[in-house]
């Protein structure tokens, strides 16, 4: 009788192991600046254009091996035309990575893919007809990761700024 209770404890222990909680995975992403480029553009403009890309360092917290993980990540920024009034548009730059192994404590790193920003003025003293600033910038507006474990149950997630799930829709 007393191997029950016993069988009963080893099989919540080996269940408790295989689970997987939200936090498991940390996940640090930091810009990174691939290269730059000036140049003038049509007419009396400036454009200066710049690479840039997220490199993503995960972390396993968990207390074994977690097998194929799988980051996706969609990065929102905002491209803004010289001229242009009103709101500029926002695009998305998504993708993912797999790992074929995260051992505990043991940071792995992968890049993601480069979003081009650019950054654009009329020379001094040229101004646009209709009331349009002269200048314009291209900027990233958020990020948001999230991984997932090999049956696809979500594991971790970095989002930032943290209102960003308000604005944005996650994009496949």
């Amino acid at each position: 009788m007393k191997t029950l209770p016993l069988l009963l404890s080893a099989l919540l222990l080996v269940g408790v192991a295989e689970s997987r909680a939200l936090d498991d995975i940390k996940i640090l992403p930091t810009p990174v600046k691939l290269d730059s480029v000036r140049e003038t553009g049509k007419g009396n403009t400036n454009i200066e254009s710049k690479k840039i890309a997220y490199t993503v360092k995960v972390t396993s917290s968990s207390f074994s091996e977690i097998q194929n993980v799988t980051v996706k990540y969609n990065i929102f920024y905002q491209v803004s035309e010289l001229g242009q009034k009103g709101d500029p548009e926002v695009k998305v730059s998504a993708g993912s990575h797999t790992f074929p192994s995260l051992l505990t404590n043991r940071p792995q790193e992968f890049e993601t893919d480069p979003i081009r920003l650019d950054k654009a003025s009329l020379d001094a003293g040229w101004y646009f007809a209709n009331g349009a600033s002269a200048k314009s910038r291209d900027k990233v507006v958020g990020v948001w990761f999230k991984a997932f474990d090999s049956t696809g149950k979500k594991i971790g997630e970095y989002i930032n700024p943290s209102t960003l799930t308000n604005k944005r829709k996650w994009k496949e």
